[in-house]
C-alpha cells in the first residue's frame, strides 16, 4: 500500500501543470527565431582587404622607385588609386549579361542539335533550358513555358532581353520564312564566338597598356630630370 502511494505521488509531481503544457504547446507554435547575420567587420572582406594591399604596395615601391618627395608621394596615390580600380574591375563577378553571352553559343548549339533531331521548337527550347544553368536558363525556361501554352513564336519571344534577342529573332524569322532554323542557330553561335574573342583580344591588349603604364610613370621622371633637365639648364647657362 505505502509503495502504492509513493508511486501515485511521484507520478503526480511529475505530471506538467496545465501552465506548463499552455507554454510548450505555444512554445511549438510559435515560430523559430532566426540566427543573427554575421556582422561585417569595418575592415570588409578578405578580397578588399587584399585588394587594397596590392595597389598600397604597388603605390609603395612606385614613391621608393621615385626617391621620395611631394611628386612622387602623388605619383605614387595616383598609381594607388588605379591599381585599387584594376584591380576591382579584373576580380568583380561576371553580370548577367555576362554570363549570357558567354552561354547563348552553347545554347544555340544546343537548340540547332535538338531541332535537326526533329524536335519541336518548344520542347527543344525547354530541353535547352533544363541543360543550360543560371539566367540564360531561367529566361528559355519562360520561353518554353509561353511554347507549350501555345503562344505564337512572335509572343514566346517578346519578352527577352539583349542578347538572348538575337537568338529570338533567328527563331521568329526562321519559322516566318519557312526556311531551316538549324543552319541559322550555326551561324550565330559562331558569330558570337567570333564577337567573344575580340572582345578578349581587346582586352588582352588593354591589359597590356596598363601593364606597362606604371613602368613609363617610373622611368619618365627619371628621364627628364637626369636628361632633359641638365641640357636646359646648359643651354640656359651658356644663354644668359
Amino acid at each position: 500500500m505505502s509503495a502504492s502511494l509513493a508511486l501515485l505521488a511521484a507520478g503526480l509531481l511529475a505530471w506538467p501543470s496545465s501552465a506548463t503544457a499552455r507554454r510548450q504547446r505555444l512554445r511549438a507554435l510559435l515560430p523559430t527565431a532566426a540566427p543573427a547575420r554575421p556582422r561585417r567587420t569595418p575592415s570588409g572582406p578578405p578580397g578588399v582587404r587584399r585588394r587594397w594591399t596590392e595597389a598600397v604596395a604597388g603605390g609603395l615601391v612606385t614613391y621608393l622607385l621615385l626617391g621620395g618627395g611631394l611628386p612622387a608621394g602623388l605619383l605614387a596615390a595616383g598609381v594607388v588609386a588605379g591599381l585599387e580600380r584594376l584591380l576591382r574591375r579584373s576580380g568583380a563577378p561576371p553580370g548577367d549579361a555576362e554570363q549570357l553571352g558567354r552561354d547563348l553559343p552553347v545554347a544555340c548549339d544546343l537548340l540547332a542539335v535538338c531541332l535537326q533531331a526533329g524536335t519541336p521548337v518548344g520542347t527543344a527550347v525547354a530541353a535547352v533550358a533544363d541543360a543550360v544553368p543560371g539566367p540564360l536558363g531561367e529566361r528559355l525556361t519562360a520561353v518554353g513555358g509561353l511554347y507549350r501554352l501555345g503562344a505564337s513564336p512572335q509572343r514566346a519571344w517578346a519578352d527577352v532581353a539583349a542578347p538572348v534577342d538575337a537568338l529570338a529573332r533567328t527563331v521568329v524569322r526562321a519559322g516566318e520564312s519557312g526556311s531551316s532554323v538549324v543552319p541559322a542557330l550555326q551561324r550565330l553561335a559562331a558569330d558570337l564566338r567570333g564577337s567573344a574573342r575580340s572582345r578578349t583580344e581587346a582586352a588582352v591588349r588593354r591589359a597590356g597598356v596598363w601593364v606597362l603604364a606604371p613602368l613609363g610613370l617610373c622611368f619618365l621622371p627619371a628621364f627628364l630630370c637626369l636628361g632633359v633637365v641638365p641640357l636646359v639648364l646648359g643651354i640656359a647657362g651658356d644663354v644668359f
